[in-house]
């Protein structure tokens, strides 16, 4: 059963002739072929670009620029109030101080100062000095004579 005998399977198997297809081309749509692109042209493509990268990053700079100086408006804008009002509050201690009335109450109870009596107060009277002798005397001789009196008070 297992062993077929030969003769028998030759004569019934014949493979089907085959025909042989002749293949034809398929026809595609041809691509229309692109130009390549010259040097040139690329260079000037790549130098729009790196133009157009330029102007942005500039305008980006130019804006960063302005917002740093806007802080430094602002920054010196709040030291200039602080100046104000300490130069305002100088102004009201200087008033203040120079009140009359109150430095002579400082000097009354702080100093323990009191007015002149009459026979503490004593006028001086000043020689009239003629301003025509001055005017004419030259002023360099007065600036000899200190140095000469100096250079003769050290040596005595």
């Amino acid at each position: 059963m297992l062993v077929a005998q030969r003769q028998e399977y030759e004569e019934m198997y014949y493979p089907p002739a085959v025909e042989k297809e002749i293949s034809q081309p398929v026809h595609r749509p041809k691509k229309a072929s692109q130009q390549k692109s010259k040097p040139g042209k690329r260079l000037f493509h790549f130098a729009m670009i790196m133009i157009g990268f330029g102007i942005c990053a500039y305008t980006i700079a130019r804006y960063a620029m302005i917002a740093q100086n806007q802080q430094e408006i602002l920054e010196l804008e709040r030291i200039l109030e602080k100046q104000q009002s300490i130069q305002q509050y100088m102004q009201v201690e200087l008033a203040a101080r120079s009140d009359l009335k109150r430095i002579e109450e400082y000097a009354k109870n702080e100093l323990e100062m009191t007015y002149p009596d009459d026979d503490q107060i004593l006028f001086v009277e000043l020689p009239e000095v003629d301003t025509d002798k001055e005017e004419n005397a030259p002023a360099y001789t007065e600036q000899k004579e200190d140095l000469w009196s100096k250079i003769l008070g050290l040596l005595d």
